[in-house]
């Protein structure tokens, strides 16, 4: 069924410093607004202003919408609202022998650790990755959770999955820390 040419606005929320909050689309701005009060978004108290900017058709208000949050980073979107990590696919090797997993483990943990991947990327698709590898993507679909084990993959449904933040390390403390800080022992 071909999609209709229904006028679609593009609509941006801010609050009273003027700073963007988020950004949607609707073919009814208002009733949108409504919703969104509904559902008790967290950023609906901080919205004091909106603008809607229409365009001919829901496809176009949708790839303006993508770009706009891609462009503008709105806090509260989540949709759009990330970097897509970098890939080659004539940097990685055919995989091939019994232990597939680990070696294509071990491919995206080194993309993640020499920084071609950052924090808060997202990560090229199980497919892409897969045809790159020559494996299927079952198998980096196995590879990718053993690096969500590892705390270094955050699987977000419905949007991929992403490099985590680095966790911080905490020095370890010395045997008797306890009679160096005063502690009865």
């Amino acid at each position: 069924m071909p999609e209709s040419a229904e006028p679609t606005a593009l609509y941006r929320h801010f609050d009273a410093n003027g700073d963007l909050l988020y950004i949607g689309i609707s073919k009814d701005p208002e009733g949108r607004w409504m919703a969104h009060r509904g559902n008790r978004e967290p950023w609906i108290h901080q919205a004091a202003r909106r603008t809607d900017e229409w365009y001919n058709s829901r496809s176009e208000a949708l790839t303006a919408e993508a770009k706009a949050i891609r462009a503008e980073r709105p806090p509260f979107n989540g949709a759009h609202n990330y970097a897509d990590a970098s890939f080659d696919p004539a940097t990685w090797p055919a995989i091939a022998g019994q232990a597939k997993v680990p070696a294509i483990a071990d491919l995206m943990r080194d993309e993640i650790t020499s920084g071609r991947w950052t924090p808060g990327q997202r990560i090229p698709s199980l497919r892409t990755m897969g045809e790159a590898a020559g494996v299927s993507m079952r198998l980096v679909s196995q590879a990718s959770v053993i690096l969500q084990g590892e705390g270094l993959l955050d699987f977000q449904p419905g949007r991929g999955l992403f490099v985590t933040q680095p966790r911080k390390a905490f020095p370890k403390l010395p045997h008797d820390w306890f009679r160096q800080f005063g502690f009865p022992g």
